[in-house]
């Protein structure tokens, strides 16, 4: 042990050691940066990548030790998030930099800083306990193996960065190797170094051939299934679209995998509410120039447990050829609303099939764009569906289309005018047309009208209802995709989430929505299909241009939620589902004003955020920063207390003390540290005798003083026998001396007759 920690201490002070180890961390730093580089922001993959080089630098330069080294790299750190910070436009520095600019810094830094720190750290850490062999070897290992598994299970492709992590692994290997072989066969180094060309020819010819076998390894199909995949094929596969988020292991009827328990579209939905896990396979990709839900289809009869098949909800279809050759699609109640015509071409990005075509609301064509041929397309126009090859048997959906273009007619909200408009202006007729869109179970709680008429009890129309349900059931109930069933007692779905589960996914809060709603008189249907998906960052879309600015759907976006009728406004989208932003566009007149509201309440976040540095005393902070760098600079002039005695008496003296003077100081200075610490010694002792009297006092302190001892006097006794490498000796013993009587000094301090006779007392 004591000889694995002096080779790890002779590397640490080996310059070539350190140069050569500081580049092998940083090309193995570098892999992980360029794997973050898509998901991360540009400006935070500039500034990770450059304090990794700033920190290797400063490692390498600074001619210091541990402590005075992080005393500088701390502020060069700051110094690095600066310069960056600015360069990338994320921070602009206005006002004197005390207190205004170290304050904004504060806030806008952040959460740069803490990649930036991590990378640091991480570095730090590697430099600090990785020291030999057999941990080299485990450190490449993990990086390996989560290369591996990054590579197996992701879309990423890594092995470019699984070669360059082999590279810097094999070379930190082999400069281990040769210093370990400098330390202990110092005249077969010399040999070495008369032939440096040929042992670096060898080298990079063994790398080479690893490098070369790797590369020209043929592809091959694995021949074995990993537990992974077989376990999601024993389950059915990721999103195939068999009651994920709605139903996991209900007990449905559907042929593909009953039990299945990851996100996707439901095809079963007559028995709600267990959990379930996120799968983030890819559904579709959709250009667009606006957000939608895209929407697939929707529920009106609701039998307490969930929502009924769609053969005993029954469809009015009629069949569509698609456009161009079509006519254009009719919707039941359409409202007379201004509409905005998006174009939206979807390309399926899965090979499962599902029962409808998927577009925003509301579409008005679509169009095939692949070469199946033309489908058996059923449009329902009072539910604004579109079936394919009808609707009766979802089970088998042949040539379901992998591209097509949906022609929508996004309405045009009247947002005021919608708040103001009256029960009896929204339906003057009454609501006898939309009866089947009020259909309640008998067997539905009392005490769940009784919550909507309370939790609505202010507002004066029905849109100010519904929008205060809405932010009721938003702001009431915890979001989980696992729910505690546990708390489950009541029989109905919706009155076990309201008053006793209280926490579950979208489908808990878009049934009660639209249970809810209705109880209060106002039509609502449930509407199943996926959320709006994400875009590529800026970032990503330079490092994979072919991804264009089309929304990326995957199963986890797989979403249920709510759409109220609003007379001449038509159906309206409410999402109670927290964490979700239903798309709504408003008329024209309204916008600027409907976007007022948000920038205020950033506004707000941003205040909040800088709220906590405002209230500070500049005149308070100023003080503490000065007490803080106070405390740093007296901690390090005592580490460095030797160092700068030794420059007082160079100054003093004019010129450098010897090896041998310096261990003469350091065996004095520990003997009055042992002196404040119970060890006395007189002044007829001689050295040799004090040291005897406190080994029997304390033996343990034999293994330290006993060879100081001999250093202190072949340094006094025989002029210029002692050389630097005995100083070093000399005062490493004389810590491990003071290290040994520790416990000494604290039993001094607590045996004072004050700290005594009050531990007496409370004994």
């Amino acid at each position: 042990m004591k000889q694995a920690m002096q080779r790890g201490h002779s590397r640490g002070n080996s310059f070539s050691y350190r140069l050569l180890s500081l580049l092998w961390i940083v090309i193995i730093a570098f892999q992980w940066i360029d794997f973050t580089e898509p998901i991360w922001l540009m400006a935070t993959t500039n500034l990770v990548s450059v304090t990794v080089v700033a920190m290797a630098l400063a490692e390498l330069v600074l001619p210091f030790r541990t402590a005075w080294k992080w005393a500088v790299k701390l502020p060069l750190l700051l110094l690095v998030w600066r310069v960056m910070m600015v360069e990338s436009q994320v921070y602009q520095p206005q006002g004197p930099f005390f207190p205004d600019q170290l304050r904004d810094m504060a806030a806008t830094f952040t959460p740069y800083i803490w990649f930036s720190l991590t990378a640091w750290l991480a570095m730090e850490g590697i430099l600090y306990f990785i020291t030999s062999r057999p941990r080299i070897l485990f450190l490449l290992g993990a990086h390996l193996l989560a290369f591996t598994i990054l590579d197996s299970f992701t879309s990423y492709h890594l092995w470019t960065n699984v070669a360059w992590l082999v590279f810097a692994g094999l070379g930190w290997l082999v400069s281990i190797h040769f210093y370990e072989y400098r330390l202990q066969y110092p005249q077969g180094w010399r040999r070495l170094r008369k032939r440096p060309w040929k042992i670096a020819v060898n080298i990079m010819l063994v790398f080479a051939c690893v490098l070369l076998i790797g590369i020209s390894m043929p592809k091959v199909s694995p021949t074995l299934t990993d537990p992974y995949t077989a376990w999601i094929k024993r389950s059915g596969g990721t999103g195939d679209g068999t009651v994920l988020l709605s139903e996991s292991g209900s007990g449905g009827t559907s042929s593909a995998a009953p039990n299945e328990v990851v996100s996707g579209y439901s095809r079963d939905d007559t028995s709600l509410g267990n959990g379930f896990e996120f799968s983030y396979s890819p559904v579709m990709s959709i250009e667009t120039p606006v957000r939608s839900y895209w929407r697939g289809e929707t529920r009106r009869i609701y039998s307490g447990k969930g929502w009924a098949d769609l053969e005993d909800e029954s469809r009015s279809t009629e069949r569509y050829q698609g456009a161009p050759a079509d006519e254009l699609l009719v919707h039941g109640q359409p409202g007379k609303v201004e509409m905005m015509q998006v174009e939206q071409t979807v390309t399926m990005n899965t090979e499962k099939d599902y029962p409808v075509l998927f577009g925003g609301y509301a579409m008005e064509s679509i169009e095939l764009l692949d070469e199946r041929g033309a489908g058996n397309m059923r449009w329902a126009s009072q539910e604004a569906e579109m079936f394919w090859d009808g609707y009766r048997s979802p089970g088998e959906l042949p040539n379901y289309p992998q591209k097509y273009k949906v022609v929508a007619n996004i309405p045009l909200i009247p947002l005021d005018k919608l708040k103001a408009a009256s029960m009896e202006s929204l339906f003057p007729e009454g609501t006898e047309d939309m009866e089947e869109y009020l259909q309640i179970p008998a067997s539905l709680p009392e005490r769940v009208k009784s919550l909507a008429e309370e939790v609505t009890a202010e507002g004066t129309t029905p849109y100010e209802k519904m929008d205060l349900l809405q932010l009721y059931l938003r702001q009431s109930f915890e979001y989980t995709n696992k729910p505690d069933l546990s708390r489950k007692q009541s029989d109905d779905f919706v009155d076990s989430f309201l008053f006793e589960i209280r926490q579950g996914y979208c489908d808990y809060y878009s049934t009660s929505m639209v249970m809810m709603a209705r109880s209060l008189g106002i039509p609502a249907r449930w509407v199943k299909g996926y959320a709006p998906g994400s875009q590529p960052s800026e970032e990503m879309m330079v490092r994979s241009p072919e991804l264009g600015r089309s929304y990326q759907v995957s199963n986890a976006d797989a979403h249920s939620w709510a759409e109220l009728y609003f007379g001449e406004y038509g159906w309206i989208t409410f999402e109670a589902t927290p964490g979700f932003d239903a798309p709504i566009m408003l008329a024209p007149e309204e916008s600027a004003e409907a976007l007022a509201p948000e920038v205020e309440e950033q506004e707000q976040v941003v205040s909040k955020e800088e709220s906590f540095f405002s209230k500070l005393d500049p005149t308070t902070v100023r003080r503490v920063l000065i007490s803080i760098i106070s405390v740093l600079v007296v901690w390090n002039l005592y580490q460095w207390r030797s160092e700068l005695y030794f420059l007082w008496l160079r100054l003093r003296l004019g010129r450098p003390l010897t090896p041998g003077e310096k261990t003469i100081y350091e065996t004095l200075r520990l003997v009055k540290r042992l002196g404040r610490r119970g060890f006395s010694r007189t002044r007829e002792e001689t050295l040799r005798e004090a040291f005897g009297r406190w080994k029997v006092e304390r033996p343990e302190l034999a293994a330290a003083l006993d060879p100081l001892l001999e250093q202190f006097e072949r340094a006094n006794y025989s002029s210029g026998a002692a050389t630097p490498r005995d100083w070093h000796t000399a005062r490493s013993l004389a810590r491990q001396a003071v290290k040994a009587t520790r416990d000494t000094g604290w039993k001094r301090l607590v045996s004072l007759p004050g700290l005594s006779s009050r531990n007496e007392t409370k004994r």
